[in-house]
């Protein structure tokens, strides 16, 4: 669970602030002081920092060096009742990475707290995959994996709009970064916006930035996510999800390399590079006319097509036996490989949710393996589904759900903990099923 620190001095700020971020799904922790901020950040890693700039005992923009200085990959937001462009723009040179004027709505709090931690999120999840092998989701022989690494390389040596296609989990956005880290500038930056959760309302504002005025809650200028991107990639995740009003801007930033902020008047240039992905067919929401062609046209110059799991052989055994590693590791765990059962399951299952759900089931396989090979059983895969037999076609359903629990259970090796956990049920209701069919002399055992 990401972990967000709030350093207010406002009791009430701090009980509101918490509230929203608990409500979010992440854990929340609170400071009144910046003393006591920054105790809690040398005891513990936090994720994201909401600083207040009137702290009784400190000014917040003087404590970001320190935050810093213990804490060098944290971000720090700031909170400021200072209607002030130049106190904002003070804050972000001392290195915060945003600032909310107070009063603030929470709807923006609540944008730019979800944000930021999807960012961190992401960051940590390339990373521990780059420690590990540099793209896991491109790990493959495949004919479509070998198509697809041709096409990578050949997208990094030019600088035209890429579209990458996939279906959910298949690694949409680890292909742009694996773009981004074979081109030639290196250390240029790469900014991801997933267009699948930012609201209508808010979006042409966190990409294009806008001007003080712009709007009500417009206190202040402020860059957008498309400048952020200068001199780097800008990859726009879910770009089927990019409301009809705002693709003609899109269009004008790739064509002509400028863009204008929500309420300005003056042309802005940068050098982005724009790498979209969709898990949608595009051509189709061209046809019934949710996607403007044009647009599609100009981001279809390079199509990178990301083969579905089910379709890449044995592929999916050199992704298993990656991700075994990995969380065998992870965990502390001496682990050899799987049995042959569970090797003919990964094969012989269509894997709806991809790359994704594969890691999942490893994970979870290495969990609760007790042995140096991963069971199917272990690994929890969903049985695979027969064709009713002519004899099993005219029976009830209680003789059905008592020879599918045998199944299970002797696929357990009798494991009755495992069995309810497979089953969905807890072990008392196990144990009562099997004492019912103990009693009337159909199945032993309690």
């Amino acid at each position: 669970m990401a972990k967000v620190l709030i350093i207010e001095d406002s009791d009430d700020m701090r009980l509101v602030l918490a509230g929203v971020v608990k409500k979010e799904g992440y854990g929340a922790i609170t400071a009144a002081t910046g003393a006591e901020g920054i105790q809690i950040l040398s005891g513990q890693v936090i994720d994201l920092v909401f600083l207040d700039i009137g702290l009784p005992d400190v000014n917040g923009i003087e404590l970001i060096s320190t935050i810093h200085s213990i804490a060098p990959d944290v971000e720090v937001v700031m909170l400021t009742a200072m209607n002030d462009a130049r106190t904002a723009l003070n804050s972000l040179k001392s290195g915060a990475v945003d600032y909310i004027l107070k009063p603030f709505d929470l709807d923006e709090f609540r944008h730019i707290l979800n944000r930021l931690i999807s960012s961190r999120m992401s960051a940590r999840q390339i990373s521990l995959a780059s420690r590990e092998h540099h793209g896991a989701n491109l790990i493959g022989n495949s004919p479509g994996m070998v198509k697809l690494k041709e096409d990578i390389h050949t997208a990094a040596s030019v600088r035209s709009s890429v579209l990458i296609t996939g279906e959910t989990g298949t690694g949409k956005e680890l292909v742009a970064r694996a773009i981004h880290q074979s081109v030639s500038e290196k250390s240029s930056i790469f900014v991801k916006v997933d267009c699948g959760t930012l609201s209508p309302t808010i979006i042409e504002s966190e990409l294009f930035g806008h001007e003080k005025g712009a709007f009500t809650d417009a206190r202040g200028s402020k860059k957008g996510l498309v400048e952020m991107a200068d001199g780097g990639i800008l990859f726009l995740d879910e770009i089927g999800n990019l409301p009809l009003t705002l693709q003609p801007k899109l269009l004008r930033l790739i064509e002509e390399s400028t863009f204008r902020r929500v309420g300005g008047v003056k042309d802005i240039q940068v050098n982005v590079r724009v790498v979209a992905a969709t898990n949608a067919d595009v051509a189709a929401e061209v046809r019934d006319g949710r996607f403007r062609d044009d647009l599609y046209y100009r981001l279809n110059v390079i199509h990178l097509k990301i083969p579905p799991l089910r379709n890449r052989g044995r592929d999916v055994l050199l992704l298993a036996d990656h991700y075994l590693h990995l969380f065998a590791k992870e965990i502390k765990k001496e682990i050899k490989g799987f049995t042959p059962e569970a090797e003919e399951a990964f094969q012989e299952y269509d894997w709806p949710g991809n790359v994704r759900e594969l890691k999942n089931f490893i994970e979870r396989g290495v969990i609760y393996c007790h042995g140096d090979r991963i069971s199917s059983v272990g690994l929890q895969m969903p049985l695979k589904q027969n064709p009713m037999a002519p004899e099993t076609a005219m029976i009830s359903m209680a003789e059905m759900e008592k020879r599918h629990i045998s199944q299970v259970l002797a696929a357990s090796g009798q494991n009755k903990s495992l069995t309810a956990r497979i089953l969905k049920i807890s072990r008392t209701t196990l144990r009562e099923k099997m004492a019912k069919w103990s009693e009337s002399g159909q199945v032993g055992g309690s």
